[in-house]
């Protein structure tokens, strides 16, 4: 989030090739890190919610609608400073998603990033339950983190972590165990 960052205005949506474009909520969530669509029903969507790069909001985490945006439901929520700066989908199964958690605040001055909430998330069930992973990846303060799942085998993910003794780390088993790859150590 850079110094000049502008405000968002919520999801807008195109139905015919983006000729011409629909206000489809989420207005006060200001930054919007990632939207992905549901690969077999194109009103299924989540949006991940990094929130007002200035200052705290409610508006931050993962939401999700049914309804190809009509409404929109919170189903991942950490805190009004902490939103999600990224989510990854599980190509053979859309009901799996990990979603990285960011508290991130910019002043004129410096940007603060990083808290004891940050860290990485995981569903099984498309979003109704999350689950925090640690276990292998830095414990403390963590600031934005960055998460794939490997569409070749959707049991290994790779997480590229901001921490003291953050780095890139990999996961075989989805997100059970990780390992340090390397690490800035």
């Amino acid at each position: 989030i850079r110094g000049n960052v502008s405000t968002g205005k919520g999801v807008y949506k195109s139905v015919d090739g983006g000729k011409t474009w629909a206000q489809m909520g989420l207005r006060n969530a200001g930054q919007i890190a990632m939207i992905i669509v549901h690969p077999a029903d194109p009103d299924f969507v989540y949006a991940a919610v990094i929130g007002h790069a200035f200052g705290p909001n409610e508006e931050r985490g993962v939401f999700r609608t049914r309804d190809g945006g009509k409404t929109w439901e919170k189903v991942l929520y950490i805190s009004p400073k902490t939103g999600i700066a990224d989510l990854a989908m599980d190509p053979t199964n859309p009901r799996i998603l990990y979603a990285s958690a960011w508290t991130v605040e910019r002043k004129h001055w410096t940007i603060i990033s990083g808290s004891e909430e940050c860290g990485l998330y995981k569903t099984a069930d498309g979003g109704d339950t999350w689950t925090k992973l640690d276990s292998g990846l830095p414990a403390g303060i963590v600031g934005k983190i960055g998460v794939t799942v490997s569409p070749a085998n959707p049991r290994r993910l790779w997480a590229l972590v901001e921490a003291e003794k953050g780095g890139l780390f990999r996961s075989d088993d989805g997100g059970a165990s990780w390992q340090p790859l390397e690490t800035n150590m």
